[in-house]
């Protein structure tokens, strides 16, 4: 099985102390002088490069031989599906790893918010890819409004105090949720 719950674990603390920042929780320098936001960013940065790392995994686990009765279409599905999520998981570990670096080096988040508006549109192609689950639609679509938004904060079109909510229910909705019902349900509605 793809390590998904690390992914879904590590990312969603990540989105959780972004969403945090946005709303303004811990979000000012204390009289040491120490910067909330380049803490924020090793955070996402190191979500990123875990989300990387399983992405690497996923997929060098793709050319494994099928098991024994496979089918060659089955195996070869088997196969496609495996490299689909892993380049689906290895999209979300750039933008993390991009947005975490921006932060912790204070570079121009400008790019990053260009980089949020494919981030956010391309998943919705995995759409049949996630056939019979509602939730996973419903996080394609929580993820366009979510990553469309990171791009419209930072030009100045969407208050940060907005993002950081829309943040803090994708964080929730979309990673949290999800390994809730894997560890109680072994399943995803």
């Amino acid at each position: 099985m793809p390590p998904v719950i690390l992914v879904f674990t590590v990312t969603g603390a990540a989105l959780f102390v972004i969403s945090c920042f946005f709303l303004g929780w811990g979000a000012k320098a204390d009289d040491s002088g120490s910067n909330p936001l380049k803490t924020v960013g090793w955070i996402a940065m190191v979500a990123g490069i875990v989300d990387l790392l399983s992405a690497l995994y996923i997929v060098s686990r793709s050319g494994l031989p099928a098991a024994a009765g496979t089918s060659a279409a089955d195996a070869a599905t088997a196969s496609n599906g495996a490299l689909l999520l892993g380049g689906l998981v290895g999209f979300y570990g750039l933008f993390f790893t991009s947005v975490g670096a921006a932060a912790y080096f204070g570079l121009d988040l400008r790019p990053v918010a260009n980089l949020a508006i494919p981030v956010g549109l391309v998943p919705i192609a995995f759409w049949q890819f996630f056939d019979g689950s509602v939730l996973l639609h419903s996080i394609l679509i929580v993820w366009l409004i979510a990553f469309w938004s990171v791009t419209a904060t930072v030009y100045g079109k969407l208050p940060a105090k907005v993002l950081g909510g829309i943040l803090m229910i994708t964080a929730i909705w979309t990673f949290f949720l999800p390994v809730v019902l894997l560890v109680t349900r072994g399943e995803l509605f």
